[in-house]
């Protein structure tokens, strides 16, 4: 059954439906700063739900310079007020500075990409002691038992995606097409040692022999995220068609780099993703040169597609803690609009369109994707959305009740 649901401010129940969840939309933080967090599929909220944490910028028209800083700071998850604890020099737009609680101290400690001198690398701050310690590389993803970081090399997100990457990071292979000193590093969140674990070497020769148009293509891994009992991770390797146009393929492997495993190929346009155990995957890609929201298993080729009838196109798929709700988003006109789908009783709610007001919000280096994420419990859903008012970036809430 599907529900389409529009509403913002008040608390909506879908009136044909007995049983429709309800919710409320509510912009939760307020300019004339910015605030946003970055990053679909994260959860802002600490352990207790009691602090979210984000960024604060002054501006949003342009890729932040190396000597232009974000605050970095914490939320009051019913007022809004936002409090300064300290900043970062590694950050865009469009993943803020990859901020994650610390799953090992998830009340107090959070993680975050910063520079150090021309090197970029992560930090922890924790806001017991207002102290933060250094670890050597800038993280992509965080295991769920707080024991790995997986890492990747910003310089090269830099020159060949520049939305995702840093101003100033230096690829250490600039005239390489397919290194095989990068790719995928796992980093002891502890200790800060690590090892590259899958080189972009290594899979562009899984990939070459049915493709090659790749031989002289530059290819870089992004979008790296750990399964949900942190044995396993999932990556995009990623190239530009000489038509502009980006393309990929989606691998999985263990945390030691063992066991790699093509479970999306090359050319069917895989864009976004979410694990819904520690087997299944929810991707976006093109099914019959049509893009859906597909589950399937890791290391299996058994898509099925998801809510065909309404969740159309693209969109950032991420599951609440019951694994059986999803939010997913999808831009219409110049308007991102946010839904959630249940994948087990095939139920859809519309929970409301956020306008971007200009086409440069909507895609591009400084788009303003809605990114959403859901808190702990499953009972609201964060996002990054456009003030209409103010025109500034902000931290918006969905508030939900009646999920089943």
């Amino acid at each position: 059954m599907t529900r389409r649901v529009f509403g913002a401010g008040l608390f909506v129940r879908a009136a044909a439906a007995q049983a429709a969840p309800t919710f409320r939309v509510r912009r939760l933080t307020s300019g004339p700063k910015h605030h946003f967090f970055g990053y679909y599929g994260i959860p802002p909220w600490n352990r207790s739900g009691s602090l979210m944490v984000c960024l604060e910028s002054d501006f949003q028209d342009h890729l932040p310079q190396p000597e232009e800083a974000a605050r970095i700071g914490t939320v009051d998850p019913r007022t809004g007020t936002f409090r300064a604890v300290t900043e970062t020099h590694a950050w865009n737009l469009q993943q803020g500075a990859m901020l994650h609680w610390n799953p090992l101290k998830p009340e107090t400690e959070f993680l975050f990409n910063d520079r150090e001198g021309e090197r970029i690398v992560s930090a922890a701050y924790d806001l017991k002691t207002q102290k933060r310690r250094l670890l050597p590389r800038a993280i992509n993803g965080v295991s769920a038992n707080g024991r790995y970081g997986l890492c990747l090399t910003y310089g090269r997100l830099t020159r060949l995606r520049p939305v995702v990457g840093y101003v100033g990071a230096v690829d250490p292979n600039p005239d390489v097409a397919h290194p095989d000193n990068d790719g995928v590093y796992v980093m002891d969140l502890e200790s800060g040692s690590s090892r590259l674990v899958v080189s972009i070497g290594e899979v562009y020769r899984r990939l070459v022999k049915d493709h090659p148009e790749l031989r002289k293509r530059h290819m870089w891994f992004n979008h790296t995220v750990f399964n949900r009992d942190s044995t396993r991770f999932f990556f995009l390797a990623r190239c530009w068609t000489p038509e502009k146009r980006l393309e990929s393929a989606m691998f999985t492997a263990a945390v030691d780099g063992s066991d790699l495993r093509l479970v999306v190929p090359f050319g069917r346009g895989v864009s976004h993703f979410e694990w819904r155990s520690e087997q299944e995957i929810m991707a976006t890609f093109r099914v019959d040169g049509t893009v859906r929201h597909v589950l399937f298993t890791d290391g299996k080729d058994d898509y099925r597609v998801v809510g065909a009838e309404f969740l159309k196109g693209d969109g950032h798929c991420s599951f609440a803690p019951d694994r059986e709700w999803m939010v997913t988003d999808a831009n219409v006109g110049l308007e991102k609009q946010l839904m959630i789908y249940n994948v087990r009783t095939r139920e859809g709610v519309r929970l409301g369109s956020f306008p971007m007001g200009e086409q440069r919000y909507m895609s591009g280096d400084v788009r303003c994707d809605l990114h959403p994420r859901w808190n702990r419990t499953g009972e609201a859903i964060c996002v990054d959305a456009l003030d209409p008012e103010s025109g500034t970036r902000q931290l918006w809430v969905v508030e939900l009740a009646g999920l089943r």
